[in-house]
């Protein structure tokens, strides 16, 4: 329990700091996923808009 409380507390001053390091983690992850999302996504809606202009 002692591990978990050091663990804890760690992070806890990591996201107080002003130059955190989870927090550009995750924004490095979040980046990543619209990226993905974008790139996977327009091929899709450029088929759904020549699917919609051609019926």
């Amino acid at each position: 329990m002692g591990k978990v409380k050091l663990v804890a507390q760690a992070v806890t001053e990591d996201l107080n700091s002003e130059d955190s390091v989870l927090i550009d983690v995750m924004e490095k992850g979040t980046d990543w996923l619209f990226k993905l999302i974008v790139f996977l996504g327009v091929p899709y809606l450029i088929y759904v808009v020549s699917q919609f202009f051609t019926i």
